[in-house]
């Protein structure tokens, strides 16, 4: 984040906790003046309640540390990787309202998916997007003398698994009567994150592999509910949606990526239910019907 705030503050920089950072991510400024604050926060789904008291509870320590070591904040900007419904926008701006009268002088902002990715499509930013997001340097260097490296497999992230409370594909699992999700939950987390980073670099291999192996994927579904065997049916509803599921699944064991995207087994199996969430496929005979009735519903009708 202090790399994409440089491009307009150059003095921009990050705070290393040691122990505490003082509710501040990035800065620009002094410590024994003024400063602006940039505070990042990891949501890839949503702005539920426990990310709400996450937001007030930086806030909070951001004004307590200013004010206990005798500086200003002059700014405080809210950095977010997902995209926000308006109840959460609402909620947001209600927020701002309310601390701005507590406290006038400070500027407040929102960076939230959309607008991290203008930013970092802009012609100044192409220098962070290549550090971050493009080819790997050794990778570029090695192309240069002919002597490329072989692929490594797509890295796992080590952030908390959001719950996906209000997601697609849990819900098509809840109806299906699997209640054990952990495992699948983070398998969509890291696909999800796979397939933003690929979007966000646009190597054409690499998109295209993505392509490939999502047809691969939906062709096996396709050639499970063709199955009777494993075909979902209204008389055995949750029985015959899990067969199905398991058969899908396993199946995606042995996927073969294509060399230009080499992935895990995680990755392959939350590729699988992305579909879902995309309300291509689903578990149970009437997913069609699921999928309209989630995408009807009020949110909060949809937490499991």
């Amino acid at each position: 984040m202090s790399a994409l705030v440089g491009i307009e503050h150059p003095t921009a920089t990050d705070i290393r906790a040691d122990p505490g950072d003082w509710g501040i991510d990035v800065m620009v400024g002094s410590l024994a003046d003024s400063i602006l604050i940039w505070q990042s926060k990891y949501f890839y789904d949503k702005l539920g309640d426990s990310q709400k008291k996450q937001i007030r509870e930086s806030f909070a320590s951001a004004m307590t540390h200013a004010t206990t070591h005798g500086y200003a904040v002059d700014a405080w900007t809210l950095c977010v990787a997902c995209e926000v419904s308006a109840p959460e926008k609402k909620w947001w701006d209600t927020k701002v309202r309310e601390w701005s009268k507590l406290y006038p002088h400070v500027q407040f902002d929102l960076w939230d998916a959309p607008r991290l990715r203008r930013k970092l499509m802009s012609p100044e930013a192409h220098p962070v997007w290549a550090e971050f997001y493009g080819p790997n340097k050794d990778i570029l260097e090695a192309r240069k003398t002919g002597s490329e490296p072989a692929p490594v497999a797509a890295p796992l992230s080590l952030d908390e698994t959001p719950t996906y409370d209000r997601a697609l594909f849990v819900r098509q699992m809840t109806v299906a009567g699997i209640s054990e999700m952990d495992a699948q939950r983070h398998a969509y987390f890291n696909a999800d994150l796979l397939v933003r980073d690929i979007t966000a670099r646009s190597v054409p291999a690499q998109l295209a592999a993505i392509a490939e192996i999502d047809a691969v994927l939906l062709g096996s579904w396709e050639d499970a509910v063709a199955d009777p065997a494993t075909a979902p049916n209204a008389e055995n509803y949750e029985p015959s949606a899990r067969k199905l599921f398991s058969a899908v699944m396993k199946e995606t064991r042995g996927v073969v990526a294509p060399v230009e995207l080499p992935l895990r087994a995680i990755h392959t199996r939350g590729l699988m239910h992305r579909i879902v969430e995309d309300a291509r496929a689903g578990w149970v005979h009437d997913w069609r019907d699921v999928a309209k009735r989630v995408d009807s519903s009020d949110p909060g009708e949809l937490v499991t």
